[in-house]
Protein backbone atom coordinates (compact mmCIF):
# COMPACT_ATOMS: atom_id res chain seq x y z
CA UNK A 1 0.00 0.00 0.00
CA UNK A 2 1.36 3.60 -0.88
CA UNK A 3 0.26 7.26 0.27
CA UNK A 4 -0.06 9.88 -1.69
CA UNK A 5 -0.26 13.29 -0.45
CA UNK A 6 -3.28 15.30 -3.18
CA UNK A 7 -5.58 17.78 -2.39
CA UNK A 8 -4.55 18.04 1.49
CA UNK A 9 -5.58 14.88 1.19
CA UNK A 10 -3.95 11.00 1.98
CA UNK A 11 -4.85 8.83 -1.06
CA UNK A 12 -4.09 5.60 0.31
CA UNK A 13 -3.80 3.03 -3.67
CA UNK A 14 -1.73 0.11 -4.80
CA UNK A 15 -0.68 -1.06 -7.95
CA UNK A 16 -1.26 -4.80 -8.61
CA UNK A 17 -0.28 -7.21 -11.72
CA UNK A 18 2.17 -6.31 -14.47
CA UNK A 19 4.21 -3.48 -12.96
CA UNK A 20 5.40 -2.06 -16.02
CA UNK A 21 2.52 0.05 -17.30
CA UNK A 22 4.29 1.15 -20.81
CA UNK A 23 4.28 -2.63 -21.40
CA UNK A 24 0.36 -2.44 -21.15
CA UNK A 25 -1.44 0.14 -20.34
CA UNK A 26 -3.05 0.02 -17.38
CA UNK A 27 -6.59 -0.08 -15.71
CA UNK A 28 -7.52 2.47 -12.37
CA UNK A 29 -10.41 0.60 -10.90
CA UNK A 30 -12.81 3.00 -8.52
CA UNK A 31 -14.88 1.47 -6.09
CA UNK A 32 -18.63 2.66 -5.13
CA UNK A 33 -19.96 4.74 -2.30
CA UNK A 34 -18.92 4.08 1.52
CA UNK A 35 -16.51 0.72 -0.01
CA UNK A 36 -12.72 0.78 -0.48
CA UNK A 37 -10.59 -0.64 -3.06
CA UNK A 38 -10.69 -4.32 -1.75
CA UNK A 39 -14.17 -4.33 -3.59
CA UNK A 40 -11.96 -5.72 -6.39
CA UNK A 41 -10.48 -8.48 -4.24
CA UNK A 42 -12.07 -11.88 -6.61
CA UNK A 43 -11.29 -9.81 -9.71
CA UNK A 44 -7.83 -8.41 -9.95
CA UNK A 45 -6.31 -12.32 -9.41
CA UNK A 46 -8.18 -12.74 -12.78
CA UNK A 47 -6.04 -10.53 -14.82
CA UNK A 48 -3.13 -9.94 -13.22
CA UNK A 49 -0.94 -12.32 -14.77
CA UNK A 50 -1.80 -10.03 -18.15
CA UNK A 51 -2.46 -6.89 -16.98
CA UNK A 52 -1.30 -3.98 -14.88
CA UNK A 53 -3.97 -2.36 -12.01
CA UNK A 54 -3.95 0.70 -10.06
CA UNK A 55 -6.76 0.26 -7.08
CA UNK A 56 -7.17 3.52 -4.85
CA UNK A 57 -9.63 4.61 -1.74
CA UNK A 58 -11.37 7.36 -2.88
CA UNK A 59 -11.28 10.40 -0.49
CA UNK A 60 -13.01 9.66 3.18
CA UNK A 61 -13.37 6.28 2.51
CA UNK A 62 -11.26 3.25 2.88
CA UNK A 63 -8.08 4.26 4.43
CA UNK A 64 -7.79 7.65 2.60
CA UNK A 65 -8.05 10.86 4.63
CA UNK A 66 -7.45 14.99 5.48
CA UNK A 67 -4.49 15.36 6.36
CA UNK A 68 -6.29 17.73 8.91
CA UNK A 69 -8.78 15.71 10.40
CA UNK A 70 -10.64 19.33 11.95
CA UNK A 71 -10.84 20.28 8.41
CA UNK A 72 -14.42 20.83 6.95
CA UNK A 73 -15.95 17.90 5.00
CA UNK A 74 -14.98 18.91 1.50
CA UNK A 75 -16.59 16.27 -1.04
CA UNK A 76 -17.97 15.58 -4.30
CA UNK A 77 -17.81 13.49 -7.60
CA UNK A 78 -15.85 16.68 -9.17
CA UNK A 79 -13.18 16.08 -6.31
CA UNK A 80 -12.76 12.82 -6.48
CA UNK A 81 -12.37 12.41 -10.14
CA UNK A 82 -9.60 15.45 -9.37
CA UNK A 83 -7.83 13.16 -6.96
CA UNK A 84 -7.93 10.36 -9.48
CA UNK A 85 -6.71 12.47 -12.36
CA UNK A 86 -3.60 13.29 -10.36
CA UNK A 87 -2.73 10.18 -9.03
CA UNK A 88 -2.45 8.54 -12.48
CA UNK A 89 -1.39 11.54 -14.56
CA UNK A 90 0.58 13.45 -11.57
CA UNK A 91 2.03 11.32 -9.14
CA UNK A 92 2.45 7.95 -11.36
CA UNK A 93 2.58 9.77 -14.72
CA UNK A 94 0.68 7.15 -16.65
CA UNK A 95 0.35 8.84 -20.00
CA UNK A 96 -2.72 6.21 -21.10
CA UNK A 97 -5.28 3.98 -18.59
CA UNK A 98 -8.52 2.58 -18.92
CA UNK A 99 -10.94 2.79 -16.04
CA UNK A 100 -13.62 0.40 -14.35
CA UNK A 101 -15.77 2.24 -12.41
CA UNK A 102 -18.20 0.41 -9.76
CA UNK A 103 -21.28 2.31 -8.80
CA UNK A 104 -19.93 5.92 -7.43
CA UNK A 105 -16.87 5.09 -8.88
CA UNK A 106 -18.35 4.93 -12.27
CA UNK A 107 -19.43 8.33 -11.90
CA UNK A 108 -15.87 9.37 -11.12
CA UNK A 109 -14.85 7.56 -14.16
CA UNK A 110 -17.27 9.60 -16.54
CA UNK A 111 -16.02 12.87 -14.76
CA UNK A 112 -12.33 11.71 -15.46
CA UNK A 113 -13.03 11.22 -19.48
CA UNK A 114 -14.72 14.16 -19.71
CA UNK A 115 -11.45 15.90 -18.42
CA UNK A 116 -8.63 13.91 -19.84
CA UNK A 117 -8.13 12.77 -23.35
CA UNK A 118 -5.31 9.98 -21.45
CA UNK A 119 -8.43 8.10 -20.51
CA UNK A 120 -8.34 5.26 -22.87
CA UNK A 121 -11.70 3.50 -22.18
CA UNK A 122 -14.44 3.33 -20.08
CA UNK A 123 -15.85 0.26 -18.00
CA UNK A 124 -18.92 1.42 -16.18
CA UNK A 125 -20.39 -0.49 -13.79
CA UNK A 126 -24.26 0.09 -12.13
CA UNK A 127 -23.90 3.89 -13.64
CA UNK A 128 -26.17 6.61 -13.17
CA UNK A 129 -25.97 10.17 -14.62
CA UNK A 130 -28.74 12.16 -11.94
CA UNK A 131 -30.03 11.32 -8.95
CA UNK A 132 -33.31 10.50 -10.68
CA UNK A 133 -31.10 7.18 -11.99
CA UNK A 134 -32.10 6.12 -7.94
CA UNK A 135 -34.66 3.53 -7.52
CA UNK A 136 -37.07 5.17 -4.77
CA UNK A 137 -36.29 2.07 -2.74
CA UNK A 138 -32.87 2.94 -2.79
CA UNK A 139 -33.48 6.89 -2.53
CA UNK A 140 -35.29 6.48 0.63
CA UNK A 141 -32.37 4.06 2.12
CA UNK A 142 -29.71 6.12 1.78
CA UNK A 143 -31.96 9.42 3.66
CA UNK A 144 -32.90 7.17 6.16
CA UNK A 145 -29.12 6.50 6.49
CA UNK A 146 -28.38 10.45 6.04
CA UNK A 147 -30.32 10.92 9.03
CA UNK A 148 -28.65 8.63 10.98
CA UNK A 149 -24.98 9.78 10.32
CA UNK A 150 -25.97 13.39 11.30
CA UNK A 151 -27.71 12.28 15.03
CA UNK A 152 -24.36 10.47 15.97
CA UNK A 153 -22.56 13.35 14.16
CA UNK A 154 -21.04 11.52 11.66
CA UNK A 155 -19.89 14.22 9.03
CA UNK A 156 -18.19 12.19 7.33
CA UNK A 157 -20.79 9.33 6.56
CA UNK A 158 -23.29 12.29 6.26
CA UNK A 159 -21.38 14.12 3.14
CA UNK A 160 -21.45 10.20 1.37
CA UNK A 161 -25.23 10.06 1.63
CA UNK A 162 -25.70 13.82 0.43
CA UNK A 163 -23.28 13.46 -2.95
CA UNK A 164 -25.62 10.52 -3.50
CA UNK A 165 -29.05 12.30 -2.95
CA UNK A 166 -27.66 15.98 -4.89
CA UNK A 167 -25.52 14.38 -7.18
CA UNK A 168 -23.96 13.53 -9.78
CA UNK A 169 -25.27 15.97 -13.24
CA UNK A 170 -24.21 14.08 -16.01
CA UNK A 171 -26.17 15.73 -18.68
CA UNK A 172 -26.49 14.22 -22.38
CA UNK A 173 -24.28 16.99 -23.77
CA UNK A 174 -21.37 16.19 -21.49
CA UNK A 175 -22.16 12.57 -22.67
CA UNK A 176 -22.61 13.44 -26.39
CA UNK A 177 -18.94 15.06 -25.84
CA UNK A 178 -16.99 11.74 -24.44
CA UNK A 179 -14.52 10.68 -27.35
CA UNK A 180 -13.33 6.79 -25.83
CA UNK A 181 -15.09 3.94 -26.08
CA UNK A 182 -17.46 3.16 -23.70
CA UNK A 183 -19.13 -0.15 -21.90
CA UNK A 184 -21.79 0.39 -19.39
CA UNK A 185 -22.24 -2.99 -17.67
CA UNK A 186 -26.18 -3.41 -15.86
CA UNK A 187 -27.02 -6.23 -13.42
CA UNK A 188 -30.64 -7.48 -14.48
CA UNK A 189 -31.49 -7.45 -11.26
CA UNK A 190 -30.01 -4.44 -9.66
CA UNK A 191 -31.75 -3.01 -6.86
CA UNK A 192 -30.04 0.59 -6.32
CA UNK A 193 -29.66 2.19 -10.38
CA UNK A 194 -33.14 2.49 -12.65
CA UNK A 195 -32.21 0.24 -16.03
CA UNK A 196 -33.26 3.34 -18.54
CA UNK A 197 -30.56 5.48 -17.12
CA UNK A 198 -27.21 3.40 -17.54
CA UNK A 199 -28.53 1.53 -21.02
CA UNK A 200 -29.19 5.60 -21.95
CA UNK A 201 -26.28 7.03 -21.14
CA UNK A 202 -24.67 4.14 -22.71
CA UNK A 203 -27.14 5.35 -25.93
CA UNK A 204 -25.93 8.93 -25.93
CA UNK A 205 -22.40 8.28 -25.91
CA UNK A 206 -21.12 8.28 -29.37
CA UNK A 207 -18.84 5.09 -28.69
CA UNK A 208 -20.75 3.58 -26.05
CA UNK A 209 -22.27 0.24 -25.89
CA UNK A 210 -24.55 -1.53 -23.07
CA UNK A 211 -24.02 -4.95 -21.27
CA UNK A 212 -26.58 -6.66 -19.11
CA UNK A 213 -25.45 -9.20 -16.82
CA UNK A 214 -28.67 -11.37 -16.32
CA UNK A 215 -27.90 -12.72 -13.01
CA UNK A 216 -26.39 -10.12 -11.36
CA UNK A 217 -27.46 -7.13 -9.38
CA UNK A 218 -25.86 -3.79 -8.32
CA UNK A 219 -23.26 -5.21 -6.95
CA UNK A 220 -21.11 -6.95 -9.90
CA UNK A 221 -17.85 -6.50 -9.26
CA UNK A 222 -18.27 -8.81 -5.85
CA UNK A 223 -20.77 -11.29 -7.28
CA UNK A 224 -19.91 -11.56 -10.97
CA UNK A 225 -16.08 -11.08 -10.82
CA UNK A 226 -15.06 -13.87 -13.49
CA UNK A 227 -18.13 -12.25 -15.72
CA UNK A 228 -17.10 -9.08 -15.71
CA UNK A 229 -12.95 -10.23 -15.81
CA UNK A 230 -14.24 -12.12 -18.97
CA UNK A 231 -15.75 -9.02 -20.39
CA UNK A 232 -12.66 -6.71 -19.45
CA UNK A 233 -10.12 -9.54 -21.29
CA UNK A 234 -12.51 -9.01 -24.58
CA UNK A 235 -12.47 -5.26 -24.20
CA UNK A 236 -9.12 -3.93 -23.07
Amino acid sequence: MAIAVINDHSIHYETAGVADFRLRTPALLLHGNGENMHVFDRFVPLLSSSRGFVLMDSRYQGESEPLDPDAEVSLSYEAMADDALKLMEDVLGVTEYDVIGSSDGAIVALLMALRSIRVRRLILVGLNTDPSGLKPKTARAIKHELKLCERRRDGEGAALCRMMLTGPHITGADLASIICETTVVYGKKDECVRREQSEGAANAIPRGSFVEFKTAGHDVVRTHPSELAELVRSLL
